[in-house]
C-alpha cells in the first residue's frame, strides 16, 4: 500500500504519476512541467520560483479564460507553491504570512471553480496535515466530499495510476458515507 511507504518515496511515486498525467484542465495547456516543479518544491525551495514562472509562462501563452477550470487550477498551483514557501521559511512571521497568502489563493480558486478536481486536490493536500489552530478542518471535509463526488466523473481525464492514488487517498482518509465510499471504490476496479 502506497501510504505505508516513507513520505519521500510517496512523493516520488506520486510525482512520476503526476508527470505522466495529461493536461486535463485545458486541451492546450501542458501542466506536466508545473506539476514537476510543484513536486520538487515539496523538498526543495529553489523549485518554487520555477513553478511560479511556469504558471506565468502558461498564462502568457494565452487561452486562459478568467473563471475557467484552467484559471482555477493555475491559481491553486500558485497557492500551493506559496504554502510551500511557508514550509521552507525559517522566520515564523514569514511562515504565517506565506501560509495565509497561499490558503487565500487556494480558497479563491475553489470558490471560483468548485468542480475543478485538481484545484480541490491541491487545497486538500495543502491543508490536510496542518495543525488544528489553522482552522482548516472545514475545508478539508469539504474537499473530501467534493472529490468523492467529482472523481468518478473525471476518471477518464487522468492516467489510472494518478486517479488511483487520489481516489485511494480520499477513500482511506475522508470520512465518507458507506454509499459514497463504495461508489469510489468501485471506480478503482480494473474494469470500471
Amino acid at each position: 500500500m502506497i501510504l505505508s511507504l516513507p513520505l519521500r518515496l510517496r512523493v516520488a511515486l506520486l510525482g512520476c504519476v503526476l508527470l505522466a498525467a495529461p493536461a486535463h484542465a485545458s486541451a492546450d495547456a501542458d501542466l506536466r512541467p508545473l506539476r514537476q516543479e510543484y513536486l520538487a518544491a515539496v523538498s526543495d525551495a529553489r523549485a518554487i520560483p520555477r513553478g511560479l514562472e511556469e504558471i506565468e509562462r502558461i498564462r502568457g501563452e494565452g487561452g486562459v479564460a478568467a473563471g475557467s477550470e484552467l484559471d482555477a487550477t493555475l491559481t491553486a498551483y500558485r497557492g500551493a507553491l506559496v504554502t510551500l514557501q511557508a514550509k521552507h521559511a525559517a522566520w515564523p512571521p514569514r511562515k504565517l504570512r506565506y501560509m495565509r497568502e497561499g490558503l487565500a489563493l487556494l480558497d479563491g480558486a475553489v470558490a471560483a471553480s468548485p468542480d475543478a478536481a485538481e484545484a480541490r486536490y491541491l487545497r486538500l493536500m495543502s491543508c490536510y496535515y496542518l495543525p488544528a489552530f489553522f482552522g482548516r478542518r472545514g475545508s478539508v471535509r469539504e474537499d473530501f466530499a467534493a472529490l468523492a463526488r467529482l472523481l468518478p466523473q473525471v476518471r477518464a481525464r487522468y492516467p489510472a495510476e494518478l486517479y488511483g492514488a487520489i481516489t485511494r487517498f480520499v477513500v482511506e482518509h475522508g470520512r465518507l458515507d458507506p454509499e459514497r465510499r463504495g461508489a469510489l471504490e468501485a471506480t478503482l476496479a480494473p474494469d470500471a
